[in-house]
C-alpha cells in the first residue's frame, strides 16, 4: 500500500480481509496489521495467549517501564510465532 488516502484504504481494507479470515488484531494498535511495517502479531503470550506486534509490545514495555502482558499484567514469558 503506497500513502496518501489510497494506501489507507487498501492497508485499511486488508486488516477487514485479515479480520475476516479469523486472524485477532493486536491490543494495542488495534490492527491485524501493523500499521507501520504491515506485520501480523506474531508475540503470543505464554499465559493469556493474546498475540502482538513486536513494535507495539516493545512500546508497551518501554512506556510502562514493566515487562508485563498488556492483557493479564503477568510477568512477559511469550513465544514469537
Amino acid at each position: 500500500a503506497g500513502g496518501g488516502i489510497l494506501g489507507a484504504l487498501a492497508l485499511w481494507k486488508e486488516n477487514v480481509d485479515r479480520e475476516f479470515e479469523g486472524l485477532e488484531p493486536c491490543p494495542v494498535c488495534y490492527a491485524v496489521l501493523c500499521p507501520r511495517t504491515h506485520a501480523l502479531p506474531r508475540l503470543e503470550c505464554g499465559t493469556c495467549k493474546n498475540r502482538f506486534h513486536s513494535g507495539c509490545l516493545y512500546k508497551w514495555f518501554s512506556t510502562s517501564g514493566q515487562s508485563k502482558c498488556v492483557i493479564c499484567q503477568q510477568p512477559w514469558s511469550g513465544t514469537k510465532l
